[in-house]
C-alpha cells in the first residue's frame, strides 16, 4: 500500500490552526524565504515518525500539536498526531484536527504502522558488516522527504556517517529492486570472531593435552596397526588358554587354597608373635620387681646400724612422731617378707620361661609353614605363567603385558581420533576468527537500468540541458550523469538531478509494490539564475535556466504516474501553468494581498 497526504494541521491553545491542504494530490507550495516552507517539510517528517522536532520560526510559538491526515491506497483514512513539546504520538482512524476523546488510538506507534502499511514488515537489509536488520520507517522517510539542505547537498546518497552507509545503500537497493538481504551470506561479526578466537585457543590447548598422553612419534595409522597385531596375539593366547582351561582352573583353585592357608597361618603367626612380646615384657617386669626387693633387703639390713637423731631444723625426736610409731615395722620381718616375695617371683619366672619356649617353638613351626606356603604359591604361579606364556616364538610378551599394551593403544587411538576431529574444528574456528570483507552480490542490473531510463526521461521532459547519459553507481547508491558523479555538479544541477532520482525511485517502487511511503517531498528542487536566494552568488553553482522551472511545473501539473509529489519553491510558476497546478502561495511580509505564510498572522 501507499500513502497520500490530505492535510497538515498545526494547532495550539488559543491559536488559529495552521493548515496546508493537499487533498491527496501532487502540490506546489511557493513563496519567498521565511514563510514557513521549511517548517512544513520538518513538520511532515516529524508527523511521519521523525525524531527531530520542527525548528521554531517565530510565528510557530504557542503551537503544540501537529496532525497529518492521510489516506491509504486501500481507502482507509488516518490521522497522525505528534506533540510538538514532548514528542508524544497517537494515530486515530479518520480525519481529525485534534485527538477525538470518544475514540481509542491505535496500539501501534507511527513507525510501526508505516512499516505495516508500506509492506516493510519482515524485510531484512544489511545494516553493517555481518549483521542484518529490519527495513525501518526511518529508511522509508529517507527516500521520501528532503529539506532544502538535503536537496542541494553535495554528499552522495549513501551519506556521510560511516556507521550508516551500509544501511543506507542496502535500504535503497531493497526499495529499488524489491529484493531484501535475508539470503545474503554474512561474514562473521566482531563478537563472533572474538568467540571463535577463544574457542580456537581452547581447542589448541585440548589438542596439546591429548597429545601429551600419546607416545611421541606414534601416528594414528601406526597405532591402529599395532592394535591389530596385539589383538591377534591376545587371541592366540586366549585360544591356548581355552584349550588348557581345566588345568588352569585347577591351578587357580589350588592358588586360592594356598592363599587361604597363608592368611590363616599369618594370623596364627601374628598371634604367637604378640604372645612372645607380651611374655618378654612380663619377664622384664619380674626382673624389675626382684631388683626392687633386693634393694629393700639391703636397706633393711643396714637400717639398724644408723643412730637416731632429731630433726636438724626443729630438733624434734622421731620417736615423738605418732605416724612413725604406727608404721614402724620391725626390720627382721621386712627382710623375711622381701625374701619370700623374691622367691615367689623366681618361681613365676620359671613358669613363664617354659611358656615362652612353647611360643617360640610354635613360631618356628609357623615360619616354616609360611615359607612352604610361599614356595607352593611361587610354584603355582610359575605353572600358570607357563600356560599363559607365548607359545609362538615371534610373540615376545605374555597376556598381561599384551592386555596393558592393548589398553594403551586403544586410549592412544581414541585420543588421536579426537585430535583429528579437533583439528578440523580448529581450522573452522580459525577461519571464523579472521576478519573477512563483506561481499555483496545484488542483481540490480535490470532495476537500475529501468531507473536510469526514467531519470533520463524526466530530465529531458524538464529541459535540463546537456544530459546525454545516466548511470547508477551502486558503490555510493547515487547516479552519474555524463560519466560525472551527481555530487560533482553545481548546486542547481545537484538539486534537479536528485529530484529526478527520487521521483523515478518512487514511481518504480509504487508501481512494483516495493516498500515506499508513496509520496515524495522536496524543498527547492529547481534553483535558477533568478532565484532570489541563490541567484546572486551563482559562480560555479550551475544554476538552471528559467525554462527548466517552467517545464518542471508544467510536468508537475500534468503528471499521471503513481505517487504524490509535494514541491516547495521560492519562485512562482507562470500564470498559464499556475492555473493547472494544485498550489499554495505564501506572499510574505510584502504588503501584497494573500496568505502571508504557513502560520496565520
Amino acid at each position: 500500500m501507499t500513502i497520500s497526504i490530505h492535510e497538515l494541521v498545526v494547532t495550539g491553545p488559543d491559536k488559529v490552526p495552521a493548515r496546508l491542504k493537499l487533498n491527496g494530490k501532487s502540490h506546489l507550495v511557493f513563496g519567498p524565504t521565511d514563510t514557513g516552507k521549511s517548517y512544513i517539510v520538518e513538520c511532515l517528517r516529524y508527523c511521519f515518525g521523525g525524531s527531530q522536532k520542527p525548528k521554531g520560526v517565530g510565528f510557530s510559538d504557542g503551537y503544540t500539536r501537529a496532525a497529518a491526515q492521510i489516506s491509504l491506497s486501500n481507502s482507509h483514512f488516518f490521522t497522525l498526531f505528534r506533540n510538538l513539546l514532548n514528542g508524544e504520538e497517537a494515530v486515530y482512524e479518520g480525519f481529525h484536527e485534534s485527538p477525538p476523546q470518544s475514540e481509542i488510538a491505535l496500539e501501534n506507534n507511527i513507525s510501526e504502522l508505516l512499516q505495516i502499511w508500506c509492506g516493510a514488515v519482515g524485510v531484512k537489509i544489511l545494516i553493517k558488516s555481518g549483521k542484518l536488520g529490519n527495513l525501518t520507517a526511518g529508511d522509508l522517510r529517507r527516500v521520501s522527504i528532503f529539506d532544502e539542505i538535503e536537496t542541494l547537498n553535495n554528499v552522495s546518497f549513501e551519506g556521510k556517517d560511516t556507521n550508516l552507509k551500509t544501511r543506507n545503500k542496502s535500504a535503497l537497493a531493497m526499495i529499488l529492486s524489491g529484493s531484501d538481504d535475508s539470503e545474503i551470506i554474512l561474514p562473521t561479526s566482531t563478537n563472533d570472531r572474538n568467540i571463535a578466537k577463544g574457542h580456537a585457543e581452547a581447542i589448541d590447548e585440548q589438542i596439546n593435552s591429548l597429545l601429551a598422553d600419546v607416545p611421541e612419534g606414534l601416528s594414528l595409522k601406526d597405532a591402529q596397526e599395532s592394535l591389530l597385531k596385539v589383538t591377534a596375539e591376545i587371541e592366540v593366547i586366549n585360544h591356548h588358554i581355552s584349550s588348557h582351561a581345566s588345568e588352569l582352573a585347577e591351578l587357580r583353585n589350588t592358588r586360592l587354597r594356598i592363599d587361604k592357608e597363608r592368611r590363616q597361618q599369618f594370623q596364627k603367626f601374628a598371634a604367637l608373635k604378640e604372645a612372645e612380646n607380651r611374655f618378654q615384657l612380663l619377664d622384664k617386669k619380674y626382673v624389675s620387681d626382684q631388683q626392687r626387693l633386693q634393694a629393700i633387703s639391703i636397706a633393711a639390713s643396714i637400717a639398724d646400724s644408723f643412730e637416731i637423731r632429731p630433726c636438724p631444723l626443729c630438733y624434734t625426736d622421731i620417736q615423738h612422731q605418732l605416724r612413725h610409731q604406727d608404721q614402724d615395722t620391725p626390720t627382721p620381718m621386712l627382710l623375711l617378707a622381701a625374701h619370700a616375695e623374691n622367691e615367689k617371683i623366681s618361681g613365676l619366672r620359671e613358669g613363664l620361661k617354659e611358656a615362652l619356649n612353647d611360643v617360640l617353638i610354635n613360631l618356628d613351626e609357623i615360619s616354616n609353614a609360611l615359607k612352604q606356603n610361599e614356595r607352593e604359591a611361587l610354584e603355582n604361579e610359575q605353572k600358570q605363567d607357563a600356560l599363559l606364556a607365548p607359545q609362538n616364538t615371534n610373540m615376545k610378551y605374555g597376556l598381561e603385558t599384551l592386555s596393558d599394551r592393548k589398553v594403551a593403544l586403544s586410549m592412544a587411538i581414541a585420543d588421536l581420533l579426537r585430535v583429528d576431529n579437533l583439528r578440523i574444528r580448529l581450522a573452522e574456528m580459525k577461519g571464523k576468527s579472521k576478519r573477512k570483507k563483506q561481499t555483496i552480490d545484488r542483481d540490480m542490473a535490470e532495476s537500475s537500468t529501468a531507473l536510469c531510463k526514467r531519470i533520463k526521461a524526466l530530465l529531458d521532459d524538464w529541459g535540463v540541458p546537456d544530459v546525454d547519459s545516466v548511470y547508477f553507481d551502486d558503490s555510493v547508491s547515487d547516479i552519474n550523469i555524463n560519466q560525472r558523479k551527481r555530487t560533482s555538479y553545481g548546486k542547481g544541477k545537484r538539486g534537479i538531478f536528485l529530484t529526478a532520482y527520487m521521483v523515478a525511485l518512487m514511481e518504480r517502487a509504487t508501481a512494483n509494490g516495493h516498500p515506499h511511503l508513496g509520496f515524495t517531498i522536496i524543498d527547492s528542487p529547481v534553483v535558477t539564475y533568478k532565484d532570489p536566494k541563490y541567484g546572486t552568488n551563482s559562480d560555479d553553482e550551475e544554476l538552471l535556466d528559467e525554462s527548466v522551472k517552467d517545464r518542471f511545473y508544467t510536468w508537475l501539473a500534468n503528471r499521471t504516474e503513481p505517487g504524490q509529489i509535494l514541491i516547495l519553491e521560492n519562485e512562482e510558476p507562470n500564470l498559464e501553468t499556475l492555473n493547472s497546478l494544485n498550489f499554495t502561495e505564501f506572499v510574505g511580509p510584502k504588503g501584497v494581498p494573500g496568505r502571508l505564510g504557513f502560520f496565520p498572522v
